[in-house]
């Protein structure tokens, strides 16, 4: 053993190892790509001062006693800079995020996690899914799946089925004796208060009780889950379900009190006082009201009120027409629900099936399993029979103008009239934030003219007190994947407040989005694929060749989850989708064409470039660097 001195410390170090591992072993990180395919001892990045002997590589030096080593200066700095910049120029580097991944708000490592699934550890994979997002459970289920709009395969026979592969995941995990928690780190002194036990605010204390802070989640209603309990329908996300991972996400220690209801049982004011940090997660809960002559009838319902009530009270008595106004996925899970009541049910949309927000899938089984369309028609009168109950609604033909702010065609009402017999209208067309919490407090809040939190958008900071906002609060009515996202950026700037060390998310690319894939890509790869896969098999019978065939194709093909056929889903609330069998989930996840860095997010060199600030636009031109 012998003394040495790094960076104004002495360590007594083993005297047989590189210095490189000597650091290491004294919990001094000197960055190194040695031992890496591909770098060998040629990173350049290692490199360290050493007293009377000038810049030396950690990994090609021994210590010695007295040795005085420096291993971060202005100098190291710049000269490790440059090296990545050489490094990332070479022509076989690949460090790039994946267009999946890209388009996930959430982050996560969807590659890593498809390789795990293909290669049958799917336990590994929840625990990438995890870093990121901590309800795959309910996400998996719900989400509506930006990553597959991006991913490359679509170009070549369909995209890969990321969300389904998600949720099966996530139910080998739930199935196993002991779900997936992260190892708890020690318990830190600073109190954390998050309003909302909804997808962000759950996510949000999560995070920070995984990394020790005393956490505590006020919901106002009976449960928590937010939207996904109150919004979302038994037959897409079973409330057991939900149940279950709450419960898992709540083993590091957060707490949940329901029933409490901020601006009533407690002021912001309160909160700000007795907890270190506060994060509003208040959602947009409340129904955006449709203003035409009567909508005060009996009958007459506003979509959030009514999906929420189906978990609630079950008080709503719908009739047996039922018209549910608005393009959203909030409409469409209305009228898959009215229809599951037994209703005849038509969905009436303003512009054309083409300019609807809602998910396409959700509006092809929407379509399956019997709900009606109406397009280009707005609702202009609700018509009242002798008992003060609607039984007919006035209907105004539209006709698509210019574009508006949303990119769509804006509907222009037409002056022209049609009659239509319902006996209940659900208007499902937006939610809003309740915000009169604020209206007894002393606390003000930056607030938008949408009335949404305006805040950092990368550490979700008001910058009021200690106060933070995220979902919908200061999105506006969003996707349960986004609030999530914002949960993990409010926790991440929270710990770094405390002088935490919570994980960074290292997701920037410094090469090409993503490898081109254009040579796989063919206008008629399938009926090629078949025709081959005919030829090979011309010796068997017809039987044999379309048994074999099926076969193959599941190796190639988008891999269909099972479902509940319509005669199944009729006057039942039973999930819909019945999820991947084992052999199922492999052969969809093998189908990925890996287009971004094989390491994912646990890229060293992309850590490195991250936190040594390589000027990413240098290296996707295609500039080489000035010589140091």
């Amino acid at each position: 053993m012998v003394n040495i001195i790094i960076d104004g410390n002495t360590f007594k170090v083993n005297k047989s190892l590189t210095l490189l591992k000597a650091a290491e072993a004294c919990g001094i990180t000197i960055p190194s790509l040695c031992g890496i395919d591909g770098f060998q001892h040629n990173c350049d990045l290692c490199d360290v001062e050493i007293e009377h002997r000038g810049t030396i590589k950690a990994c090609r030096v021994h210590p010695s006693e007295g040795m005085v080593v420096t291993t971060i200066s202005s100098a190291l700095i710049q000269r490790r800079k440059h090296a990545l910049e050489n490094l990332l120029s070479a022509p076989n580097i690949s460090c790039s995020v994946p267009p999946c991944q890209v388009a996930c708000p959430a982050d996560v490592d969807i590659q890593s996690y498809l390789h795990f699934i293909a290669t049958n550890q799917p336990q590994k994979a929840i625990e990438v899914i995890k870093k990121t997002l901590p309800m795959p459970l309910s996400i998996g289920r719900v989400c509506p799946a930006f990553c597959e709009a991006k991913c490359q395969r679509k170009l070549v026979d369909g995209s890969i089925a990321i969300r389904q592969i998600k949720r099966y995941a996530a139910d080998i995990d739930l199935a196993s004796l002991q779900s997936y928690t992260p190892t708890k780190k020690p318990t830190k002194p600073q109190r954390i208060a998050i309003v909302g036990a909804g997808p962000g605010g759950l996510s949000c204390g999560y995070f920070l009780s995984n990394e020790g802070y005393n956490v505590t989640v006020f919901e106002s209603m009976p449960q928590a889950g937010g939207w996904l309990r109150y919004g979302i329908p038994e037959y897409r996300l079973p409330k057991d379900i939900l149940d279950q991972e709450i419960e898992i996400m709540c083993r590091n220690g957060m707490a949940i009190e329901t029933n409490k209801k901020l601006g009533i049982d407690f002021s912001l004011s309160a909160l700000q006082q007795d907890y270190d940090a506060v994060c509003l997660a208040v959602g947009a809960s409340l129904a955006s009201e449709m203003r035409y002559q009567g909508t005060n009838l009996d009958g007459h319902y506003l979509g959030v009120d009514f999906l929420k009530d189906q978990i609630l009270d079950k008080q709503y008595v719908i009739g047996k027409k039922v018209a549910v106004i608005g393009g959203g996925n909030t409409a469409i899970d209305c009228a898959r629900t009215a229809l599951r009541l037994g209703a005849d049910t038509t969905l009436i949309y303003r512009r054309t099936r083409d300019e609807m927000p809602a998910e396409l899938y959700e509006i092809e089984e929407a379509e399956h399993e019997g709900v009606k369309f109406l397009f280009l028609t707005n609702p202009v009168e609700n018509i009242a029979d002798e008992n003060g109950r609607v039984c007919q609604v006035k209907l105004e033909t539209m006709a698509l103008g210019e574009p508006d702010a949303s990119g769509r065609c804006s509907p222009k009402a037409t002056g022209e009239y049609i009659y239509a017999e319902f006996d209940t209208v659900i208007a499902a067309v937006s939610q809003k934030t309740d915000t009169r919490f604020l209206n007894n407090d002393t606390i003000e809040l930056p607030m938008s003219r949408w009335n949404t939190l305006d805040t950092d958008e990368q550490t979700m900071y008001s910058g009021v007190d200690n106060i933070f906002g995220i979902g919908d609060f200061r999105r506006g009515p969003a996707t349960a994947i986004e609030a999530i996202a914002d949960g993990r950026k409010a926790a991440q700037a929270i710990d770094a407040n405390f002088g935490g060390n919570m994980e960074k998310l290292y997701t920037e690319s410094f090469r090409e989005r993503n490898v081109t894939r254009g040579h796989l890509i063919r206008p008629n790869h399938v009926d090629k694929l078949k025709n081959v896969m005919r030829s090979l098999l011309s010796a068997n019978n017809t039987a044999d060749i379309e048994t074999e065939l099926e076969h193959a194709l599941k190796q190639v093909m988008r891999n269909k989850m099972a479902e509940l056929n319509v005669h199944e889903r009729h006057l039942s609330f039973n999930e819909v989708e019945k999820g991947y069998t084992n052999q199922a989930a492999i052969d969809e996840a093998k189908r990925c064409l890996s287009c971004g860095c094989h390491e994912g997010n646990n890229c060293k060199l992309r850590h490195y470039a991250t936190d040594y600030h390589v000027d990413k636009q240098l290296i996707i031109s295609g500039l080489r660097p000035v010589t140091a």
